[in-house]
């Protein structure tokens, strides 16, 4: 076997390795644990982008960022990626019970959006895309189920959030 087809094999295997959702930092530079990771849909029903949610307990820090699919990504789209802390949970999409505070950055992107950051110390978080270009236009809204509080018991929280939304999103 050559050495190239060899290195390419070497670089496959590499890539079919998955990647776990609570890894301690995102390629975007966000910290922490994924909580949320939800697709946001243009009319037509084609993903044309994530929005991915990350809580890091040591900072108490919440961070998101829009990420355009394969599928969209190298056109240019106006995405807004939006934070909310929610006082309590919540079951439907969109509602953030007791909002507490928000924050949302937006603009031009052929690939990740900016990124949205809140300091939050307890209460749940809630992410909300909304990405157009051209005719086409999307929003997505997660349910505020990803529940954070102090560092001494974030990590069993986290946890339960972050198996809460996988269950929530199947």
């Amino acid at each position: 076997m050559s050495s190239a087809v060899i290195a390419a094999l070497a670089t496959a295997a590499l890539l079919a390795v998955p990647v776990p959702a609570s890894a301690t930092s995102s390629p975007s530079g966000c910290e922490g644990t994924r909580i949320v990771h939800t697709p946001v849909k243009i009319q037509g029903g084609d993903t044309a982008a994530y929005i991915h949610v990350f809580y890091d307990a040591r900072s108490a820090t919440a961070c998101a960022y829009l990420n355009s699919t394969n599928q969209t990504w190298g056109y240019s789209k106006n995405m807004t990626i939006q934070l909310k802390h929610c006082a309590r949970p919540s079951q439907t999409r969109g509602v953030c019970n007791g909002q507490l505070q928000s924050t949302a950055v937006g603009g031009w992107s052929k690939g990740r959006s900016d990124i949205a950051t809140l300091h939050i110390t307890d209460g749940y978080i809630m992410g909300v895309g909304r990405i157009w270009w051209n005719n086409n236009y999307g929003l997505n809204q997660s349910r505020a189920v990803a529940k954070v509080s102090n560092a001494a018991v974030a990590q069993r929280d986290l946890d339960q959030a972050v198996t809460t939304a996988d269950e929530a999103t199947r």
